[in-house]
Formats: structure tokens, sequence, C-alpha cells
């Protein structure tokens, strides 16, 4: 699902997670007027977000158009916030919101490869990650190309754009991190 602007990750993002969790035959969420409601939206629910939509307007927009419950963490170690996506991919069947080049862009992680079962060893490590970036094929100077759509990406290659948030990004009571938008269990 691409972007129609350039700010609109958050909403194309949106509108690619519910294609992959949607079962209902309610159809493909990829209009761009709706892409457009859906950044309203995010942003409304955003606080200190530049006049844009932020990682928390992300997660509210999943729960309340009915993907989640999805919560902001953040994970300071790499290899920890892989395994925290990966998990919650393996106990949810629902995809990862990652907040990407310091908190400026979003990508979905649709899937990953690992050696060791997450629902069986708390100590496996995520050989491979799979990722949607709306702004493809576009990318960034400053960050790289955009992978392909669903590409199974490295953890190497991933962090060359996944890194920490910049604190002054936008403010959270979130230490600094790796920022996840992430699908938590039913209650």
């Amino acid at each position: 699902m691409p972007q129609y602007t350039f700010d609109w990750c958050v909403a194309a993002s949106i509108q690619m997670a519910h294609n992959l969790i949607d079962d209902t035959g309610g159809g493909t969420w990829s209009d761009s007027a709706q892409q457009g409601e859906l950044w309203e939206l995010a942003r409304t629910r955003s606080s200190d977000s530049f006049n844009g939509a932020n990682p928390y307007g992300w997660a509210q927009v999943l729960t309340a158009s009915g993907m989640g419950p999805y919560n902001v963490v953040s994970v300071a170690d790499y290899g920890a916030a892989l395994q925290t996506a990966a998990r919650a991919i393996a106990e949810t069947g629902r995809p990862v919101g990652l907040v990407m080049w310091s908190g400026r862009h979003a990508w979905v992680m649709s899937g990953f490869e690992s050696m060791g079962d997450p629902a069986k060893f708390q100590d496996f490590r995520v050989t491979g990650v799979n990722v949607l970036d709306p702004l493809y094929p576009y990318g960034s100077q400053q960050w790289g190309p955009s992978p392909a759509p669903n590409s199974l990406l490295t953890p190497e290659e991933l962090a060359t754009q996944f890194v920490v948030r910049e604190p002054r990004r936008w403010s959270s009571q979130l230490p600094a991190g790796y920022l996840l938008v992430l699908p938590q269990a039913a209650a």
C-alpha cells in the first residue's frame, strides 16, 4: 500500500495492517481518500506530533478500527526489539509497526524468520524480518532505498534504517530506544 503523500506513512501503514489482519472479506483498504481520513484520525490522537501523526496516534487508530489492541513500546536493545516484535507476531498473528529513521517514518513488520520458535524458547534469534515500506520505491537519500514489498531483510540490513528514536523528534514519556507499535493479546 503506497502512501499517497509524503506525510501519510502512518495512514498507509494502518491500511497495510488492516489488509494483513482482515479475514472477514471486508475488502482491501487502499483508497486515497480513506488514507487521508486515517491520517487525520491518527494526527488528532497524536500529542506533540509536529502537526503530523506519531506512533501513539497510529496505535490508537489500529485499536479503534478493530485491529487492536496495540500499544507503543520502546526497547533499548536492538536484538531485544526484534525479539519483542517477533514474539508479538507469533502470539497475536498481527503485524508490528516499526518506527523508522529515528522517528520520522513508519514501516510494517509482517513476519519474520528465526532460529528457535518464540512460542517455545525465551532465547530465540531473529534471522530475517519481512517489511512493508509505504514509501516504496522511493526511499530516502539519507536513509537509503525502500525495500520491495514484503522483503525479507537481515537484522543487519534492517538496522540501517530502524534506529533509536531521537528524543527531540516528539516528546513522550518513553525512554529512548527502538519504537514498536506492538499488538497486544486480547484481554
